[in-house]
């Protein structure tokens, strides 16, 4: 369950790193034009879905292993 929770969030946080480099610096916002900027943006909300995931197993795995 441990390795599940820390895949997770390195996968999150990729994403989310990914989602804010490609909707907030210049270079992004080149390299992803008009509608190729829904990548960096679902990749973003896909991170930030996967790290609310990760967070909610640790704590599943927290209260049950009381």
């Amino acid at each position: 369950m441990k390795t599940a929770i820390v895949i997770l969030l390195i996968v999150g946080l990729a994403g989310v790193a990914f989602g804010l480099w490609g909707f907030h610096t210049p270079q992004g916002r080149l390299q992803f034009d008009e509608m190729d900027g829904l990548y960096p943006l679902f990749a973003g909300f896909g991170g930030a879905l996967l790290i609310i995931i990760a967070v909610a197993l640790a704590l599943i795995s927290a209260i049950r292993s009381r």
